[in-house]
């Protein structure tokens, strides 16, 4: 089965560039995000970003400029002092100064860093309606000191500290329907050294009394707080926020849209087909209309606004599938559910269930997917099927959706049911805690099939000096056929891959080598890239991800709108192999050492010593750190055995065979960050991926 094509996108940069040993990684963006039309300076905490050059954004109405970060002595000195649970992946700052044009839709968009290191990670910057505040870092603010707010709507921006509570105090008037919506953990979705593994605010709002008058530590499902309230009275009120369990660092920063401004809680119906106008009923506060229509032309998952003369609202889910699918609104009870049309539907009976009929035929498997919390409903769905006589066959809660990165809990059930004997069969949905009502809405559909599994490639951002070699890892998520083909599409002439099929494991990777004569190019060039089993019978895509780990365990598929591979200037040397790449490198638990060839092209005066290493290490062979001589142009390297650690195979069937490559490195700088004391890498350069491989 082929779905929707990815593309995978090139990025070029001008900047002559070379491929150091330390990833360049963001951890934060402070403020993250600006005023539509307008120029704002935002503060980048990472990891190597000191040593960027480049900015961009998915918008070509955004553009960035870098400048230096200078810490003022007195906050250094001070931060020193503070046991601030500071990391050392934030000890970098730059300055970034970010145009906005006046016609960029408001709405959240990528910004990524780019430098000698290649290109960092993604992290979200908002375009938003309303002015930034931000808060006054000199000033440790209390309730008879907060931040001041001059005029709404605004967003509030500010960095949580150890222990800390942020204040900000405006002016309302009485029966002012005040909104104030924090994004936290939407900015950084997951916080790798921290539990649970991402800020989680918590906000109230008083008034000159210290009287609460609205607190949030969560809205609906998601873990950034809203408030909506009425003001009482004139006079001035008070917002405040900290985190749940009161963690603070750079990373647990936030944006408030706080005023009297529009936000919706839902849009209904919440599904529709591409090209289509659907027309919707709006639910929230200071809208001004209750109606809405629709047109989207993208399938899949939607992220939809509501713009009027005070601004632009928070953005709600909408799912639209292919052109020409039949779509039937809230059916009646008892509703058909057919393999030729799809149904949209809600929890709005006091029943609180709802049913559907399904026609099945003996041992042909029925399945039935669900969509609901995926696309921003409030369902946490439950799903059974009856027989003839009433009896539960099948019964199914939750399904987790690999493709669903930035979810942590995934409510939406896929039933698969083989009936023994063919008839008419009913389908149940109803909410797990008994809920209902027009926010409780769902897609059911069926499919004659569904993947096995999922494949993602990551990192989402590659740096290829020319006549270099970069390294993508594939990982696949479900059952799948070995082995199996991964088709690259669309390299320029020149571009060469290896270890394109994946023998066994469910961690692969796949080496691009670029020739010296590459060109550096301004405009992206276009790839795309496939899984294919041997025989053929099944294909996917194969989807661009950021992975960033949760709580010191949990790693998450973060999608990303494309893969960005930087075409820089060649490094001063190039390494190849002395063999043909696709042929295994075979030997024997017999044998002592695994000859490899290596070869070095050097540019004219380069004169540095060259240490190679194994670049994926295991235990059943190891390679000492072997000096290529500045007058050395190849190197005969001898991998060690361990005759030992081979007997485990001894009487297997099938042997394996391993994937490696050979790491050149030029020792740099030593780097001090913190306690911690870590040599960086002048420069580092790869060998292509090739397959060692044990036979008896």
């Amino acid at each position: 089965m082929k779905s929707k094509s990815i593309i995978l996108t090139i990025l070029a940069t001008l900047a002559s560039v070379t491929l150091s040993a330390q990833k360049l990684t963001t951890g934060y963006l402070y403020p993250a995000g600006g005023q539509v039309g307008t120029t704002v300076e935002i503060e980048a905490g990472g990891l190597n970003i000191n040593k960027a050059v480049k900015v961009s954004f998915n918008h070509p109405g955004i553009e960035g400029e870098l400048l230096p970060f200078v810490e003022p002595e007195q906050t250094k000195k001070k931060r020193k002092r503070l046991n601030d649970q500071s990391s050392p992946q934030l000890a970098d700052k730059i300055i970034v100064r970010v145009r906005i044009a006046a016609d960029v839709p408001c709405g959240m968009y990528e910004l990524r860093l780019q430098g000698k290191q290649g290109v960092s990670n993604m992290l979200p910057f908002e375009v938003s309606s309303y002015p930034n505040v931000v808060e006054d870092q000199k000033l440790k603010s209390s309730l008879r000191k907060p931040n001041m707010v001059d005029a709404l709507p605004a967003v509030l921006c500010g960095q949580v500290t150890p222990g800390g509570i942020d204040y900000f105090r405006f002016s309302g008037k009485e029966g002012e329907c005040i909104v104030a919506a924090v994004k936290g953990r939407q900015l950084v979705p997951y916080i790798a050294d921290a539990v649970p593994g991402w800020f989680q605010p918590v906000i109230k709002i008083v008034d000159s009394r210290g009287k609460e008058i609205g607190y949030s530590d969560d809205y609906l499902h998601n873990v950034d707080p809203v408030i909506i309230t009425t003001l009482p009275k004139d006079g001035e009120y008070t917002i405040m926020i900290h985190d749940a369990i009161y963690r603070g660092r750079s990373d647990f920063n936030y944006r408030i849209q706080l005023g009297t401004i529009p936000f919706v809680h839902g849009r209904y119906p919440a599904y529709g087909v591409v090209g289509k106008k659907v027309k919707q009923r709006l639910d929230g506060v200071n809208l001004g209309t209750e109606h809405a229509t629709v047109k989207v032309k993208k399938e899949g998952y939607n992220a939809l606004t509501f713009t009027n003369s005070t601004g632009t609202s928070n953005a709600i889910s909408f799912y639209a599938l292919p052109k020409g699918t039949k779509l039937i609104q809230y059916p009646k009870e008892g509703a058909m559910l057919t393999q030729s049309a799809v149904i949209v539907d809600s929890l709005t009976s006091k029943a609180r269930i709802k049913t559907y009929k399904i026609d099945v035929e003996q041992r042909k498997q029925v399945i039935v997917e669900l969509i609901g919390r995926r696309n921003g409903s409030r369902i946490d769905a439950v799903m059974r099927l009856r027989d003839q006589f009433g009896k539960v066959v099948a019964e199914v809660d939750d399904t987790e959706d690999p493709i669903q990165g930035l979810m942590t809990f995934h409510a939406d059930p896929v039933l698969k049911f083989m009936p023994r004997r063919g008839g008419v069969m009913t389908l149940e949905v109803e909410d797990l805690h008994r809920g209902y009502g027009e926010s409780y809405h769902y897609l059911l559909r069926r499919h004659e099939q569904l993947p096995s599994f999922n494949a993602f490639v990551s990192p989402a951002n590659i740096t290829i000096p020319a006549g270099g070699t970069a390294l993508l890892r594939v990982d696949i998520s479900g059952k799948f056929k070995r082995p199996a083909n991964l088709i690259i599409e669309g390299l320029p002439k020149g571009f060469t891959t290896s270890s394109l099929q994946i023998r066994g494991s469910k961690r692969w990777d796949v080496s691009i080598t670029a020739p010296k004569s590459a060109v550096v190019k301004r405009q992206p060039i276009e790839l795309k890239m496939e899984y294919q089993n041997r025989d053929e019978r099944e294909q996917t895509d194969v989807l661009p991800v950021d992975n960033m780990m949760q709580a010191f365990y949990y790693t998450h598929h973060i999608p990303a709108a494309e893969l960005a591979l930087d075409v820089v200037e060649p490094s001063p040397y190039r390494m190849s192999l002395g063999f043909d790449v696709e042929q295994d490198v075979c030997f024997t638990a017999q044998d002592d050492v695994i000859p490899i060839k290596v070869f070095i092209d050097k540019d004219p005066g380069f004169n540095e010593e060259i240490e190679l290493l194994l670049g994926k290490k295991n235990g059943n062979y190891s390679l000492e750190p072997v000096i290529v001589l500045p007058e050395e142009r190849e190197k005969t390297i001898y991998i060690k055995v361990n005759k030992v650690a081979l007997e485990k195979f001894r009487n297997k069937k099938t042997l394996p065979s391993w994937q490696s490559y050979i790491v050149g490195t030029v020792k740099g700088e030593i780097v001090k960050q913190g306690r911690r004391t870590f040599q960086n890498a002048k420069y580092r350069e790869i060998t292509p991926l090739f397959n060692i491989k044990l036979q008896r």
